[in-house]
């Protein structure tokens, strides 16, 4: 298969940077973009709701602030390694949701993203963002394990 385009969501994470390396390595070897992607989830809009309080603005901004940032730092530190064709992409909102319309609007070919492979309970609890990419995806889901 030849691969265009390479989604990669980072979060800063050891595991997701090793997704992120994974995804690198496909880049290099098959010339294809890879697209960074933060997502800043849409949970603190519910918790302003309910205190009505300025400050959920100011740490939001932060969080933006800081996904920017990290995108920055790892497109800065792939270049040193040689991958030149890289874009970073910064997102507000739920993350399977946001993985899978950046995906659909690039026409990715493949997403590379990690897994913290949770206990079935937890499955019950936290949910997957893996999970539900995987399942919503029109490409190719590699999952990268510890």
């Amino acid at each position: 298969m030849e691969y265009k385009n390479i989604i990669c969501p980072v979060d800063g994470s050891e595991l997701g940077d090793r997704a992120m390396e994974e995804a690198a390595y496909i880049s290099k070897v098959s010339g294809a973009k890879l697209i960074l992607l933060n997502v800043v989830e849409k949970w603190y809009r519910s918790a302003d709701v309910v205190t009505d309080s300025p400050e959920w603005q100011e740490i939001h901004e932060k969080w933006l602030n800081e996904g920017s940032e990290l995108l920055k730092k790892e497109e800065a530190r792939l270049k040193k390694e040689g991958i030149n064709n890289i874009e970073s992409v910064l997102r507000d909102g739920d993350a399977s949701h946001e993985i899978i319309a950046l995906a659909t609007e690039r026409r990715a070919d493949l997403i590379v993203m990690s897994s913290h492979r949770y206990s079935p309970v937890g499955k019950i609890f936290m949910g997957s963002i893996t999970d539900r990419v995987t399942k919503k995806s029109l490409c190719p889901v590699l999952w990268v394990f510890k």
